[in-house]
């Protein structure tokens, strides 16, 4: 605003001589904060509206202590032009707090959400517009909601939504000069959404928002909720953690006065939160949207980035039953093949060398591991069905065997009260495993062989749930009672000759996860095994992740190849007949025997001199599916309640994000990484 702009205003309304250059300039700013509640009042945005409404005129008097709003029309008359056309501003929190005390009594606020289109989408709707400045629809809904941001902390908002009554017209095809008259559109629109009367679905508006609605009365910013997968992918947190970093630290502009009362004595009583004692929705975000904020911004990101629109059903009982059949979709599509690094390729897994014919030849390597993170699961060894929910134990095929005794292969009933048998065994297994205490036992064991210790919450003491309920445990029955032994080392027969009894008293996980990865660290494929590390799983997850003769590497490093390899010649699959299948340096010199003559054969390392590079090293890091499981354990605890179905999602996603910084620092370091053309891996069959 220039002195000329004033001096002429002056000229033209001498009664703005009452107001000081501050209180002029703070009528400009608050009018910009309202000026999307004013378009949403106009028939058309782009003309500067000649007065304001009449909540608005009360907000602004309030905002500058006026009484009387004739002053307020006097400013708008000799400066709306001015409002209109100017950038949009940066509030202070000085002028947040003050425009939202006058707007929130008159339901609008500084960032009130309003739908991002003003007239009905439907091309065949009379209300339909191709100028997007033109406002046809009706009927607003406004409710209280609480929007959470990384600038502000988390504001007090209302939102807004409007309807379209408007008729459909439908044009004729053998009568094009006639048209039929159909139904009324009943289309609302909301922030992120519209939802249409009949078919009772929300389709999203298409890309991703800059706010995205995780509740009724809840509002992320997308720039939040990249925060959010960030701490996620980077450091293992649960959604637990992520709220409460958030209402601790960033849920307030000066949460770090806040939180230190003591040392900021001075100015502590100057400090208050955006949102007023009295406002109904809370201002502190709950695990619950951290989480359906993280799987609703994935998908709306997977979306985008397929050029496609997310579609969820509208009237269902909470947004975590909205979400799941979209969440099942992309799983799927991400089996086998469906990781967006997936044609990945780099100078650190792939390398053009010539042969002994002289003839220039790839040589590329995968390496698969497993590690023993898993999800809840039936409690019937390798059972795939999904749990009703995870309070059940069984499926609901084998729900009838809950009332068996907890023992394996025991088929009797447990005794009331009980959780085995009247057996005199099956209950001194009973009582020997609940005197081994119900502190997470298990749990705290599976973190170790992970490497790693991070808990779901933070705060220990107020993580209560289903502590105690272990997995799979086993007892070995000697002269003074049954002894725990670790169920992952005592396959086979006991050596003492004393006999053993496996029982499960609490629920069931699956057995581990398996990855198959570059030896540059980039995640090719995840699968879940469900009741063990078979070879035979192992080969049918390969063959998912390398589907065709040309996507299978040169070299598959696995530290039970030797086993795999046999497996494949026994059932006679030359899928990777041309793949060679050496154990990893390490595991070969500690876990396999010289009198393997099998493993010493085909799986030996040293018996592939592709290998080694013309520097005497190895070409390839074949050690690199432990390094990548120190990363990929940490989610162990983040995971271990997650239903099925977001837990896969869950981890997928922690993939993607991992091998899109591995890529980057790849490119950073010089390793020049780039995708082999998916024609080349996968033919056309014409």
């Amino acid at each position: 605003m220039s002195l000329q702009q004033i001096a002429s205003a002056l000229a033209k309304f001498p009664e703005l001589a009452l107001l000081d250059f501050h209180s002029l300039n703070l009528f400009i700013r608050y009018a910009s904060l309202a000026k999307e509640e004013i378009e949403f009042s106009i028939p058309n945005r782009e003309l500067c509206p000649l007065s304001l409404p009449t909540k608005i005129l009360r907000v602004l008097a309030s905002a500058l202590g006026e009484c009387d709003t004739r002053l307020i029309e006097i400013c708008w008359s000799a400066f709306g032009e001015l409002v209109w056309t100017q950038p949009e501003i940066a509030a202070t929190d000085e002028e947040i707090l003050a425009f939202n005390d006058a707007a929130l009594l008159h339901q609008t606020s500084f960032r009130h959400l309003f739908p991002p289109v003003r007239s009905c989408q439907s091309p065949i709707c009379v209300n339909h517009r191709d100028d997007k400045s033109i406002m046809t629809l009706k009927e607003p809904l406004t409710h209280r909601a609480t929007l959470f941001t990384v600038k502000h902390g988390a504001l007090p908002i209302y939102t807004t939504s409007f309807y379209c009554r408007g008729i459909l017209f439908l044009l004729q095809v053998e009568l094009p000069s006639l048209m039929s008259i159909i139904p009324a559109c009943h289309i609302r629109y909301y922030h992120d959404y519209h939802v249409h009367k009949q078919s009772s679905l929300r389709t999203y508006y298409g890309g991703v928002p800059d706010v995205v609605q995780v509740a009724q009365h809840f509002f992320v910013e997308s720039a939040l909720l990249e925060l959010f997968t960030n701490n996620m992918v980077f450091g293992w947190l649960s959604g637990t953690n992520c709220a409460r970093i958030y209402n601790e630290a960033l849920s307030s502009p000066h949460a770090h006065i806040v939180n230190n009362k003591t040392a900021f004595t001075a100015i502590y009583q100057d400090t208050r939160h955006f949102t007023p004692d009295d406002w109904t929705v809370t201002r502190f975000i709950r695990k619950e949207d951290t989480m359906n904020g993280f799987f609703l911004y994935s998908l709306l990101l997977h979306k985008a980035e397929h050029n496609g629109i997310l579609v969820l059903p509208h009237d269902e009982a909470s947004q975590r039953d909205r979400l799941q059949p979209a969440l099942a979709e992309r799983n799927s599509a991400m089996e086998g093949t469906g990781q967006e690094c997936y044609a990945h390729a780099c100078d650190l897994c792939f390398h053009i060398v010539e042969n002994e014919h002289g003839q220039l030849t790839k040589l590329q390597a995968a390496g698969c591991d497993g590690n023993t993170i898993g999800h809840r699961s039936c409690k019937v060894h390798d059972c795939k069905n999904p749990l009703p929910n995870l309070r059940h134990h069984f499926c609901e095929q084998h729900g009838h065997l809950r009332l068996k005794c907890a023992v394996v292969d025991c088929s009797a009933d447990h005794a009331a009260g009980h959780r085995t048998c009247d057996r005199t065994e099956h209950r001194a297994l009973e009582t020997a495993y609940f005197k081994r205490g119900n502190a997470m036992f298990q749990l705290r064991s599976r973190l170790k062989k992970a490497g790693v210790s991070v808990p779901n919450n933070s705060v220990s003491g107020l993580d209560t749930s289903r502590e105690g309920e272990d997995e799979e445990v086993v007892f070995e029955m000697g002269p003074g009672g049954p002894v725990e032994l670790d169920p992952d080392e005592c396959e086979g027969k006991p050596e003492t000759g004393n006999r053993r009894m496996r029982a499960i008293f609490g629920g069931r996980w699956t057995h581990n996860e398996q990855l198959i990865m570059r030896p540059c660290g980039v995640i090719l494929s995840r699968a879940t095994l469900f009741g063990s590390e078979a070879v035979s799983a192992v080969h049918a997850f390969a063959k998912a992740t390398f589907p065709t003769p040309e996507s299978t590497p040169e070299f598959f490093i696995f530290d039970n190849n030797c086993k795999l390899d046999a497996h494949q010649r026994a059932i006679g699959d030359e899928h990777f007949k041309n793949t060679g299948k050496p154990v990893d340096v390490f595991h070969f010199q500690c876990k396999h025997k010289l009198t393997d003559l099998h493993c010493q054969r085909y799986c030996n390392p040293a018996a592939f001199p592709e290998m080694i590079g013309p520097d005497g090293k190895w070409r390839f890091n074949t050690s690199i599916c432990e390094q990548t499981n120190v990363w990929f354990g940490g989610f162990i605890a983040v995971v271990r309640d997650m239903e099925a179905t977001r837990y896969n999602f869950f981890l997928d996603e922690m993939i993607k994000r991992r091998n899109r910084y591995i890529v980057a620092e790849l490119e950073r370091k010089g390793h020049f990484p780039w995708n082999v053309p998916m024609s080349s891996l996968f033919p056309s069959s014409d």
